[in-house]
């Protein structure tokens, strides 16, 4: 069998620590499991992560900045109802292309494990959603909402559709998407 490159390696370790964190929580992450499941020796994880709690961090922030990228990725959109159907749809892209990495995400969220510096990023993540917000707010699309308010009417429906699917391992019908997305949009829009 072939050496695998570093990137392989890194690639391998990350969906160890996923599958680790969504099967048995992060309180019960250990090395040992991940090593076990990524099928590399004890000291590879060490080549790419100081400890444990690097990792999981850097896992996080990975997949953070790939799931803002695939609901942002619309953003040039200038047709303000559009960027927001584009927004929620891409969310539902990741969450059927990638169940477990949205789980993580959403674990990993709820447990806060960031540096301050982390932190910061995902906060700019949630700023730069918010100004796309308020794009469709000073266009006259949106309701005049605070913008985390309008993010909270759009997220928390999604978040608890994509959940619960993924729990369960049912893929969730377009049609549930696209019904959830109007009521949705009734409550957001102007």
């Amino acid at each position: 069998m072939p050496r695998l490159s570093k990137p392989e390696t890194r690639e391998k370790l990350r969906d160890a620590v996923v599958a680790e964190v969504v099967e048995n929580g992060i309180s019960s992450l250990n090395v040992a499991g991940i090593v076990a499941r990524a099928k590399v020796s004890a000291g590879t994880v060490y080549v790419h992560f100081e400890n444990k709690d690097d990792m999981l961090r850097k896992v996080y922030m990975e997949l953070k900045a790939d799931f803002h990228h695939t609901v942002t990725k619309h953003q040039v959109e200038t047709d303000s109802a559009q960027l927001v159907r584009n927004m929620w749809f891409a969310m539902f892209d990741f969450v059927h292309n990638r169940p477990q990495d949205f789980l993580f995400l959403d674990y990993a969220s709820a447990a806060k494990i960031l540096s301050p510096e982390q932190q910061a990023i995902t906060d700019k993540y949630a700023a730069e959603i918010a100004a796309l917000l308020k794009r469709g707010v000073d266009d006259g699309t949106l309701a005049d909402l605070d913008t985390s308010l309008l993010s909270l009417l759009l997220v928390a429906p999604a978040m608890q559709l994509a959940r619960s699917a993924v729990l369960s391992g049912q893929k969730i019908p377009e049609t549930l998407i696209e019904q959830t997305f109007e009521r949705v949009w009734l409550s957001i829009a102007k």
